[in-house]
């Protein structure tokens, strides 16, 4: 159409001048009529064809309730060149911030509405107890009274928050069946003199228990071991305890139905889920022994109780597996209980010199007590503390059980058939991208998510579109445009998740978009070199303006003679 169009302005631009020329006139009328007819066909054809003369915008505006608005207004070459992007409002969420190119990101302009932080465990197994931790930054206007509901509505565990006082409070309840399970959480406040009651969903999916086959080696008899031991046997986890008494000399032990015919136990192969081995054993070790502690750490669970008197080559192995540990001063720390009658447990001696995002911990005063690094199948990890013994005789059995299974969790997270699944968000939303990433989602065609409440072959189900790969493994996006329990089709390695509806959890959701918003602003620096970014054309409206007043100008010119 262009093509056509230029020759035909050209010839009609050529006419006009003819004419002009041709008129009988002063040549300074001639002159400025010609002028006047090569502008007006300059300004038509800017109408067609506006002229980039603006420059492009170094500072642009994001609404965080129109995330698209940025890219329908500007083009994808001038997002790039700009020089600052401004979130307005509470943020945008990190998909949808990371969809923008590489641009110098503004934290936003937060308002002053209040924000919650939100926790409890999505999947646990049967017996154990989900503890939902909610929390506010700002203090409330009136009284709350927090309700813990079970799928059947009954009343599990309830919590009561002061006018004035900021929200902080723990809810604990223990599931008795399998499989997905939508707890409630009831919200009533009292809002001028009147009642009002939301409910929020807390979903969690219950797996059947399991029990670990477990193998602790230890250098030596001690009270610490052998309280480990005896917990150990009461649990009724199958256990073999091996103690090396000398160099030729070992003791063995299995109870709770464990087959004492494995008499290489440190195999990876073998049918240990977790191993626990002293420190103070590694001198002892054999080469082969030596060989199949990665094998043992990347497709099951190594758990090592540092000594005091440690080797230095057991430091760097350590080091070897990138989990440098650094020589201390031995001292005592408290539990990572909100319970100061339990006595101090003491620090072996060591602390972890570097700490990674996403390493597993357990925290008592400013010291670590526990430290393990998950991999897509296995666990390592190392337990730097000591006399927890003292806390049954003490008369404190639950907690110490309540101690070593938070550490068995952290090592056992990555144990059975069921390959774990991360979401890329804590709170998905219907109608907003989700995105599921795991080593089992290798294959080339993604698993099908398909609504739990939808009849069989009713509703089509969603189909993923590949993402980038992160350390969890494969990455696939999908769009649930309702709410509820999706469950996938893979027969190898089922799961289910739950969408929220989109009005759930405000509070928690905009703590969220703030948190990543901000986190992003740090991060997203711009591209290592500016970008040009070609400027902007001239708004048509000016062109438009133009050829008007030029038409008006020649009518008033030859007004006279259209008389």
């Amino acid at each position: 159409m262009i093509q056509w169009l230029i020759p035909l302005a050209a010839v009609a631009l050529s006419i006009s001048l003819w004419l002009v020329i041709r008129r009988r006139a002063s040549v300074a009328q001639r002159i400025g009529a010609a002028l006047t007819q090569v502008l007006i066909w300059a300004a038509a054809w800017t109408l067609l064809q506006p002229p980039a003369l603006l420059p492009a915008p170094q500072t642009a505006t994001l609404q965080s309730s129109e995330p698209m608005a940025l890219t329908a207004e500007l083009a994808p070459a001038e997002i790039a060149a700009l020089q600052t992007l401004h979130v307005n409002g509470d943020g945008l969420r990190r998909d949808a911030l990371c969809d923008l190119p590489p641009v110098r990101l503004a934290s936003a302009a937060n308002t002053v509405a209040p924000t919650w932080r939100v926790d409890w465990p999505r999947e646990l197994l049967l017996g154990d107890a989900v503890r939902l931790q909610i929390s506010a930054d700002t203090a409330l206007d009136s009284t709350a009274k927090l309700t813990l509901e079970d799928p059947f509505g009954g009343v599990v565990d309830t919590a009561t928050i002061a006018a004035g006082a900021k929200m902080a409070a723990a809810l604990t309840a223990v599931p008795k069946l399998e499989g997905p399970q939508l707890y409630q959480l009831r919200i009533e406040t009292v809002v001028g003199g009147k009642s009002e009651i939301r409910r929020e969903p807390v979903p969690i999916v219950v797996h059947s228990a399991e029990q670990p086959t477990v193998l602790l080696w230890l250098a030596r008899p001690s009270f610490e071991t052998a309280a480990l031991a005896r917990w150990l046997r009461q649990s009724g986890a199958p256990t073999q305890v091996i103690t090396q008494l000398a160099p030729a000399v070992v003791r063995r032990e299995t109870f709770n139905g464990l087959d004492n015919s494995a008499r290489q136990p440190l195999d990876a192969a073998g049918p240990f889920d977790l191993v626990i081995l002293d420190s103070r054993l590694w001198p002892q070790l054999t080469t082969a022994q030596r060989s199949e502690l990665p094998d043992i750490a990347a497709r099951k669970s190594l758990l090592w109780l540092v000594g005091d008197d440690g080797p230095r080559s057991f430091v760097d192995y350590a080091a070897a597996q990138q989990m440098r540990l650094k020589a201390t001063d031995t001292q005592t720390a408290k539990s990572p209980f909100a319970n100061d009658e339990l006595p101090m447990l003491r620090l072996r001696g060591y602390q972890p010199q570097k700490i990674q995002a996403g390493d597993l911990q357990l925290h008592g005063d400013n010291s670590v007590l526990y430290w393990g690094r998950s991999k897509p199948e296995g666990t390592l990890g190392f337990a730097m503390f000591g006399d927890s013994h003292r806390w049954p005789t003490a008369g404190y059995a639950t907690d110490y059980a309540r101690l070593w299974k938070a550490v068995f969790d952290h090592q056992l997270a990555r144990r059975g058939s069921r390959t774990p699944i991360t979401l890329s968000t804590a709170l998905p939303l219907a109608g907003q991208r989700l995105t599921l990433c795991g080593s089992a989602l290798t294959d080339s065609t993604p698993p099908l998510l398909r609504a739990v409440s939808a009849e069989e072959n009713s509703e089509t189900p969603l189909t993923g579109i590949a993402a980038a790969e992160t350390d969890s493994g494969s990455c696939y996006s999908y769009w649930p445009a309702q709410a509820g329990w999706y469950r996938s089709d893979d027969e190898r390695n089922p799961f289910s998740l739950y969408v929220f509806p989109t009005e759930a959890w405000t509070e928690w959701d905009r703590g969220l978009k703030r948190t990543q918003t901000q986190q992003m602003a740090s991060a997203r620096l711009g591209p290592a070199t500016q970008a040009k970014a070609p400027q902007r054309p001239l708004p048509i409206h000016w062109p438009a303006l133009a050829l008007l007043l030029l038409l008006s100008f020649t009518w008033w010119r030859e007004r006279s003679a259209l008389r």
